[in-house]
């Protein structure tokens, strides 16, 4: 671990993570994108070379589709609040060349996406509103049956609106993600993907081969990505890594969490992960999207800070040098500069 360690160091990582839920979680404890409670923090990540985030918006389930749009509007002026105040560490991008720039001055770079397509509320128009605001991706579900389709615990495919949805993604230069879809809605939209010739992402999906979790990744979809130039980036969320539960059942409801015996998730469960999407071919396309501040992290792992973890652990099973550099930030950087 030593030698990893001292790799590292002289490698100086860099990062591009494709999903966090920070911003929603900066406005609702009413804290500081410089230093806070939350996993992604301007302090945390100066440890990196170079920087770039995305952030989603999520939707809280609990909310009208209309209320969460309203939600959009206000958890995104409030990260572009914090981005103001801290002007000479992070700059707001739009486009790849913004992001270089930001680089080049020595800032992180922040884009911005929207967790949950429900906040449309079935109008179509306000695909150009979240577009005039700079959103990049769209994760067309989270849960449950919504405007757009089915997500990954329920069955069914796309509504209308939802391939219309899509379709006027493609034309808008904003990138459907289907993480949490389920296979129907990813098979359809991977139909309309080839139709348009455009990618699709999976912002923060694992493996289904290596786990299979109806939030995970089917090899068939693996192989879309690979051909249409997407991207996946792995998760960080311990439930979608491995069977988390040792002892006990979970009742449909969670209402007996309490109850159960848990297993511990750690960085070589994680390392299984990137290693069954690498055995799949998916070499130029692999990347990270920790979903920091959206969920429990594995062990060992407090926040953007720890991610160059995976890093030394992929280093000690012998990963070159070009290969770690592709999954913290080449591929994603290729797919931004393809793309944005």
């Amino acid at each position: 671990m030593q030698e990893a360690e001292s790799y590292i160091k002289a490698m100086k990582l860099s990062l591009i993570d494709t999903h966090c839920d920070t911003a929603f979680e900066l406005y609702h404890k009413k804290e500081r994108l410089v230093e806070n409670s939350c996993h992604v923090s301007l302090g945390g990540a100066a440890k990196y070379e170079n920087y770039t985030q995305f952030f989603a918006v999520w939707a809280n389930r609990r909310r009208t589709d209309d209320e969460c749009f309203e939600n959009f509007i206000k958890i995104s002026d409030n990260l572009f609040c914090e981005i103001e105040k801290n002007t000479d560490k992070i700059a707001f991008v739009r486009s790849f060349d913004q992001m270089i720039s930001a680089w080049d001055q020595g800032k992180r770079a922040a884009f911005l996406a929207v967790e949950d397509a429900r906040i449309l509320g079935g109008k179509i128009e306000r695909l150009d509103e979240l577009n005039a605001r700079g959103v990049k991706y769209l994760t067309l579900l989270w849960g449950g049956e919504t405007c757009i389709g089915a997500s990954h615990d329920v069955l069914g495919g796309l509504t209308d609106f939802g391939k219309a949805v899509v379709r006027r993604c493609f034309e808008l230069g904003i990138v459907p993600d289907v993480s949490h879809s389920n296979e129907q809605v990813t098979d359809e939209v991977c139909e309309l993907a080839y139709e348009y010739k455009k990618p699709f992402i999976a912002s923060h999906s694992d493996c289904f081969g290596v786990f299979p979790h109806t939030r995970n990744l089917r090899d068939r979809h693996i192989n879309a990505l690979i051909e249409l130039g997407g991207t996946v980036g792995i998760n960080l969320c311990p439930w979608h890594i491995k069977n988390m539960i040792l002892g006990g059942t979970l009742n449909a409801d969670h209402s007996n969490k309490d109850e159960l015996v848990y297993d511990i998730c750690t960085v070589d469960d994680v390392m299984r992960h990137i290693d069954g999407y690498l055995e799949r071919g998916a070499e130029n396309i692999l990347g990270l999207g920790c979903d920091l501040d959206g969920t429990d992290l594995p062990e060992g792992f407090c926040g953007v800070e720890d991610i160059e973890r995976l890093a030394e652990a992929m280093s000690s099973r012998g990963y070159s040098d070009a290969l770690i550099e592709k999954i913290f930030w080449k591929n994603n950087f290729e797919f931004i500069k393809r793309n944005f």
